[in-house]
């Protein structure tokens, strides 16, 4: 997940625009129309006001709803009124491409295959919409995907009808659909989902938003949602970076942010870029220096990460993985002490690195017993094997 902190929910909604709108225009490009889907809130409204105002192929987007109320047309508590508010009142948007659910059918069933119809209509069967649009509320519910519904579930269906919440039955789409989207745009904003945002991002599936996948997601949140700034554990850290030239820009990028947080860096090379050097030339220096307890981590990168996993494992007292997602950069510190994370600079940019790194930091070893046991038992089978090889 590529996260974007920013000031306040204004500037949330307008980096959201613009990122909306540099997605239609490349898949338009691309493919020749847009399929998104939108959630209600005050901040997406203000986002859509700003998307009308942006350079958007209108004629080649097709709108769809996340979810809505049962309510009569015109209640107050559907969205529709606010999307011609915020966007179809300013933007060129043909009138047809604004896709609602049909939520005053006389049949409600009848009206989930008609929604369902009409994505298949111009998503694909099965539908893949290429962005959809996600709140979260303060109980972890995301769309009206809200804790203990029966509608959490449903595996076959991308439509589904829920339960009654706040006093209202919705019509939503549901997980199978939104994790097959091409891309999820979350807007988290207010302090009140500041206790829920770690967990969001770190994939807690104990509340809805968790079970969003976070492969292709891009997390917007103001400083409000995100609560106190995230930073390691203590005010500073001793830390360690080495790459070889698989990983040069992505170390440099990372060095940056580690020095502006406050950290004492300490650079292993490569110094420069050179295209002929080897991993274990300089990941093997940091490795040494971790396990001497020179510093509290370490960061170690070459192309696809491998090499250099593999590399810093040849050193005894090392821990080191290769770390693609955030739930193993949590649980690799948390269960499993791991003090080098492992990075490919082909294979993460520069922002999702940094989030993991982020991640990687915060987290701390649990020192639960079962935990302490296993890792007697791998520290005992590396002395075993050192003492054979003697």
């Amino acid at each position: 997940m590529q996260i974007t902190i920013l000031p306040d929910a204004d500037a949330v909604a307008k980096k959201a625009a613009e990122f909306i709108a540099e997605e239609a225009r490349a898949v338009v490009a691309q493919r020749g129309t847009f399929t998104m889907a939108i959630s209600g809130g005050h901040t997406p409204w203000v986002m859509l006001r700003e998307l009308a105002a942006m350079d958007v192929p209108w004629k080649s987007v097709h709108i769809f709803q996340v979810d809505e109320r049962i309510a009569p047309a015109g209640d107050a508590d559907r969205n529709p009124t606010h999307l011609q508010e915020s966007l179809l009142d300013h933007a060129p948007l043909p009138p047809e491409n604004l896709h609602a659910m049909p939520v005053e059918s006389v049949d409600l069933l009848d009206g989930v295959d008609q929604y369902s119809a009409t994505l298949a209509q111009f998503a694909g069967n099965p539908p893949v919409l290429d962005l959809v649009h996600l709140g979260m509320g303060p109980d972890g519910h995301t769309a009206s995907l809200v804790p203990g519904d029966p509608v959490l579930g449903v595996t076959n269906e991308d439509v589904a009808l829920t339960s009654k919440y706040m006093g209202r039955r919705r019509m939503t789409l549901t997980f199978p659909i939104i994790n097959r989207t091409r891309r999820v745009l979350w807007l988290v904003t207010g302090s009140e989902k500041a206790a829920l945002f770690t967990r969001l991002r770190n994939g807690d599936k104990s509340i809805p938003a968790g079970c969003v996948q976070s492969e292709n997601a891009v997390l917007m949140a103001d400083e409000a949602a995100r609560g106190s700034k995230i930073e390691p554990a203590g005010t500073s850290m001793r830390l360690g970076i080495a790459t070889d030239h698989g990983g040069f820009a992505l170390k440099e990028e990372i060095i940056a942010r580690l020095r502006d947080a406050g950290h004492e860096v300490t650079d292993f090379g490569a110094h420069q870029l050179a295209e002929g050097d080897d991993y274990p030339d300089f990941v093997l220096l940091l490795a040494h220096a971790v396990a001497a307890g020179k510093l509290d981590r370490g960061i170690a990168i070459c192309g696809s990460g491998v090499g250099a996993s593999v590399c810093a494992n040849k050193v005894p007292g090392i821990r080191a993985a290769l770390i693609h997602d955030h739930f193993s950069a949590k649980q690799g510190a948390e269960d499993d002490h791991m003090n080098i994370l492992c990075m490919g600079g082909r294979t993460v940019g520069p922002a999702v690195a940094w989030d993991l790194v982020q991640t990687y930091l915060v987290a701390e070893y649990s020192q639960e017993e079962r935990h302490v046991r296993r890792l007697a038992k791998v520290a005992k089978a590396e002395l075993q094997i050192r003492a054979a090889t003697k």
